[in-house]
């Protein structure tokens, strides 16, 4: 697939630029540990992650992808799990192979850069924060700054705007998973979906629809990018 140069590039952050998992489960597990619950084994709650805080709670109420868990449960856990995740959110969470570098590469070329995420924003600013990352981010959209969230395209133009740009310029998008593939979509713009990340642990040929690209690490995109502006 051939891309024109962007003028600005999205990442997802959970799967895509840190592997946030480890404090995931942690906040979960004592979340469960509190409501006198069994524990949940990480590989699943790194399934259970990608859609925002409250259906991740829920699926590890019920130990469901799809939830089921009723909105009182919820609604309690989901504050035990935010207090717990907001004074752990950066123990145990690592930058994904080649995300600074990307970063800091596409950065000093000119490229805009911001974070669309369904976390929520208190705790994407931690993170971005500890890996001093922040000052080369434009914008932060998390799950929880608009009414909407992905694969809402609002979060987008909101992201965009944030950013000192409109609707119109050229922007590509990077994720890991399945809303993200429906973010660019939805966004009109493409998709980049790099392996190693989340998506409910399905394999990433069987989305559909399916992804502009798949690549296999983050370096790739600053390589596309460097193609993509010799066109």
């Amino acid at each position: 697939m051939k891309l024109q140069s962007p003028t600005a590039i999205l990442f997802d952050l959970d799967g895509t630029l840190v592997d946030s998992v480890g404090d995931i489960a942690y906040a979960a597990n004592e979340m469960l540990s509190q409501l006198g619950m069994p524990h949940c084994p990480d590989a699943d709650i790194r399934h259970y992650v990608g859609n925002g805080v409250r259906l991740l709670v829920d699926r590890a109420l019920v130990r469901d992808i799809a939830g089921g868990a009723s909105d009182k449960q919820i609604d309690a856990a989901i504050e035990i799990f935010r207090g717990i995740y907001s004074r752990s959110c950066v123990a145990r969470t690592t930058l994904m192979p080649h995300a600074r570098k990307t970063l800091e590469s596409l950065a000093a070329e000119g490229v805009i850069l911001s974070v669309v995420t369904n976390k929520p924003e208190g705790p994407t600013r931690q993170i971005l924060d500890h890996f001093q990352l922040s000052p080369i981010i434009a914008s932060i959209v998390g799950g929880d700054t608009l009414a909407v969230r992905k694969p809402d395209p609002a979060v987008v133009r909101e992201s965009l705007l944030r950013a000192g740009l409109d609707h119109t310029a050229g922007a590509w998008f990077v994720g890991d998973s399945h809303t993200d593939v429906l973010t660019a979509k939805s966004a009109g713009m493409p998709s980049i979906i790099v392996r190693g990340g989340y998506n409910h642990g399905a394999p990433l040929e069987e989305m559909d629809p399916p992804p502009g690209v798949i690549i296999d690490h983050l370096a790739e995109v600053f390589a596309m990018y460097r193609a993509a502006r010799s066109i």
